[in-house]
């Protein structure tokens, strides 16, 4: 079942990512995503949608944003397309599940993108803010509020324990760029919890060392610890040592 969709937010985020796509070199692979995307988005009417396009939509959001476009315009276009999603959830109960879903994913990453910890980004669009310390107030605020919705969505549609460690985990880091940091340490250890109920050592190992950054920014120096969790994340491959390196980017932005 389809619905009416009262923005067009699909068409201009295709149309940011289409142009991203002219600079891919594979053209059979490029021509494959443009037909699947076609597939989904555009043999639906002008005024109707469904869980997969918005899905989709999601997706090109993320491209988008990677390839350049600007932290204020990617924050409240993902911001419109999760009010969307979650008002479709509302208004047809028969899509709520598939439609909270999709959510789960958006508020995930309109946290994560929003969070102020990552440092400057990789590839900035030419006269338009870096993400990471280029995150404004208002526009972390916005994360916290996803970050806290991804955890309410996930544990409503009952999902398993890595797919909640990681809306944990994003809460907590974007509950340090808050100062929240009681919260912060709550949030670290449930998702450390959850990881290892999902057997992930590693990740359990990485929540762990936020706990310890946790406390030395907000004045209880565990800087040893935080070490001794850094030295084992970069002994447990290349995973490990992606983790152990933010603790010090994270370090330079909040403990300043």
């Amino acid at each position: 079942m389809k619905a009416t969709f009262g923005i067009v937010l699909v068409a201009v985020v295709t149309g940011s990512a289409n142009a991203a796509e002219t600079a891919q070199p594979a053209a059979v692979a490029r021509d494959a995503q443009k037909q699947a995307i076609g597939d989904v988005i555009f043999a639906e009417p002008l005024m109707e949608t469904s869980p997969q396009s918005l899905r989709v939509a999601n997706q090109l959001m993320s491209k988008a944003f990677n390839n350049g476009l600007d932290l204020d315009a990617y924050a409240y276009l993902q911001k419109l397309l999760v009010q969307h999603t979650l008002g479709l959830a509302e208004r047809q109960p028969d899509l709520a599940t598939e439609c909270k879903s999709a959510a789960v994913a958006m508020t995930f990453n309109l946290a994560a993108n929003t969070w102020p910890g990552w440092g400057l980004r990789e590839t900035p669009a030419p006269n338009a803010p870096n993400s990471g310390v280029g995150v404004s107030e208002a526009q972390a605020r916005l994360g916290l509020e996803a970050a806290r919705t991804n955890v309410r969505l996930a544990a409503e549609l009952g999902l398993g324990p890595k797919r909640r460690q990681n809306g944990y985990w994003i809460l907590g880091a974007q509950l340090i760029a808050a100062t929240e940091f009681d919260a912060a340490i709550e949030a670290f250890a449930t998702s450390r919890e959850l990881a290892r109920e999902a057997g992930d050592a590693v990740t359990a190992m990485m929540a762990d060392g936020w706990i310890h950054l946790t406390n030395t920014v907000a004045g209880r120096d565990e800087t040893r610890r935080l070490r001794t969790v850094q030295e084992s994340l970069r002994a447990a491959g290349d995973e490990g040592a992606f983790y152990a390196d933010q603790y010090d980017v994270a370090l330079d932005i909040f403990a300043r």
